[in-house]
């Protein structure tokens, strides 16, 4: 294990289970190697964990979060013992696992091993069920002292289940509700729209007439009632978009309870409906929207970058978000105000100055499209102002182009520089280039083009490597202004990283990077890097 011992609440992490005795034994697989077993440490740490997580709790909620706690556990088990490998070495590997965690806990007598048992027994898939099961029935023939709440863990009854939907179009919960004599209770999954619809929270929740009580009493909501099989639908394509995140922005109660609730969706008797594929906008449709609004009443006496600026924000609405072109939210306006525009966009005052007068009428003419409440497209509009002086720092002094207001869209795949400026110790602040002698397109090319090959390659190769980046790249549109047009302006600075990897022998048999390793961190393709490289050293002489 390569993790901390110390998880982000200061109790012993999960991830220090295997190999926590340095003695532990070993068992041989046919046909596997398998190089630890399951072993009195690792079910220590597995009460352990358990006990603690009870602790923190009432009584009331102690079946929950045992399932939960358990579900936890068995996943991050998983994670380690069998992430890779063929399928039947992997079933050989969990088959033995949880057959020899059967062994040891069947053997014991204490009360906090049965509810570890009657837990695993009930939440752990098909290939340790059925030895955690029969350990389970045999000691609760002799088992003395178990408290009536271990008879209920993982035996709640899913009773319907209800979707509410902001109508901001921000983010819906999906509301599972357990009915249970003594501890009726919902699991509500939180998922966000601005983030590509991803599920970001997780938790258990009172019964479902409280929780539909809260929402009525906030307002703004939309609420229906769906099919258990629909709400599983909905939740598990969410999990999957979370899932595509490398560090997806979830709270603590998401990483706690997200066991529970895959246990409990993949044991629904029905299978989930998978919710129905989201139209795209294709881009006649878009331009078509912007032309709806230019014909608008809203549109009288807007600056002559509306239509791009609108055509923007629907291209933000449509491929970063989820809900369509037309939604009207103030969380909306601080995304692309304050986060993706200042990104895509290199524009000076003049440009972004026009951006919030546009903002706010296109908010205007889309809430009279879809009928939104007033005081929602109010508070909409008022976001704009608060974020307009994201878009103000964000514009550059001089102008960039051949007149003022003209703008450059950056590589799409870009973060915001001054972010990564900021994370990269020791790199500190991008050197200016010089724009003396060059007309204002190879000014504007080189204020891009510069700074990106210089952080790029302080990022993946060190902070040594960023000066020469910088240098080739101010090469490249001074002395070779006509070589730029046979690539995209976005691969310019990974192909001037890939050839100075290569000029270092950085890359190759017996060192730090491999080219497919090199081409992955930079986003692009082997052959597409060697052939932009190549343009690069058939024109300019670079010094040794």
């Amino acid at each position: 294990m390569t993790k901390s011992p110390g998880g982000r609440d200061g109790r012993r992490s999960h991830l220090r289970l295997v190999g926590s005795e340095p003695d532990a034994p070993h068992a041989p697989t046919a046909g596997v190697e398998v190089d630890t077993t399951p072993s009195v440490a690792v079910l220590e740490t597995l009460l352990e964990t358990l006990s603690l997580d009870l602790a923190a709790v009432p009584v009331a909620l102690h079946p929950v979060i045992a399932e939960a706690s358990v579900a936890r556990s068995a996943a991050m088990l998983a994670d380690q013992l069998w992430p890779a490998g063929r399928p039947d070495e992997i079933g050989e590997v969990e088959r033995f696992f949880w057959a020899d965690a059967a062994r040891v806990l069947g053997e014991r007598r204490d009360p906090e091993s049965f509810v570890l048992l009657t837990s695993l027994a009930r939440t752990v898939g098909p290939a340790g069920r059925l030895p955690l099961q029969r350990a389970h029935v045999s000691r609760l023939r002799t088992q003395e002292s178990v408290p009536e709440w271990v008879t209920r863990i993982a035996g709640f009854r899913l009773t319907s289940a209800i979707v509410s939907e902001d109508i901001t179009g921000d983010g819906l919960s999906v509301v599972l509700d357990y009915d249970d004599e003594q501890h009726p209770h919902t699991v509500v999954v939180f998922i966000d729209n601005n983030l590509g619809a991803i599920v970001k929270d997780v938790f258990v929740g009172p019964p479902v007439d409280r929780v539909l009580e809260a929402y009525q009493r906030g307002g703004r909501v939309t609420i229906r009632t769906v099919r258990p099989a629909t709400a599983a639908g909905i939740i598990l394509q969410a999990l999957g978009e979370t899932r595509d995140y490398d560090d997806p922005p979830v709270s603590e109660d998401f990483e706690f309870f997200t066991g529970l609730l895959v246990n409990r969706l993949t044991q629904l008797p029905e299978r989930p409906v998978r919710p129905p594929i989201r139209p795209l906008l294709s881009p006649r449709q878009r331009e078509q929207l912007v032309e709806e609004f230019l014909e608008s009443r809203y549109a009288v006496a807007l600056p002559d970058d509306a239509a791009d600026i609108v055509r923007l924000w629907i291209d933000h609405a449509v491929d970063h978000t989820v809900g369509g072109p037309l939604r009207v939210s103030a969380v909306l306006v601080e995304l692309f105000l304050a986060y993706w525009l200042p990104r895509k966009v290199l524009a000076d005052s003049t440009y972004f100055g026009a951006v919030p007068v546009v903002v706010k009428a296109w908010l205007e003419f889309a809430g009279e499209r879809t009928q939104l409440p007033l005081d929602a497209v109010d508070e909409a509009v008022d976001a704009v102002d608060v974020w307009q002086p994201a878009l103000e720092a964000a514009a550059m002094i001089d102008p960039v182009g051949s007149k003022p207001g003209e703008r450059v869209f950056l590589d799409d795949a870009s973060n915001d520089l001054e972010d990564a400026y900021r994370a990269l110790a020791g790199l500190g602040s991008p050197p200016q280039p010089d724009l003396d002698g060059l007309d204002n397109h190879q000014a504007a090319t080189l204020s891009v083009l510069a700074p990106h090959a210089w952080l790029m390659a302080g990022e993946t190769l060190g902070s040594t490597y960023a000066p020469d980046a910088f240098d080739i790249a101010e090469r490249l549109v001074r002395d070779a202004p006509d070589l730029l047009a046979k690539a995209r302006l976005s691969t310019w600075p990974r192909a001037i990283v890939w050839l100075l990897a290569h000029r270092h022998c950085l890359v190759g048999p017996g060192e730090p990077l491999t080219p497919y390793a090199l081409a992955t961190d930079l986003s692009s393709s082997p052959a597409t890097l060697r052939k932009t490289a190549k343009l690069l050293t058939d024109t300019l002489i670079l010094p040794r």
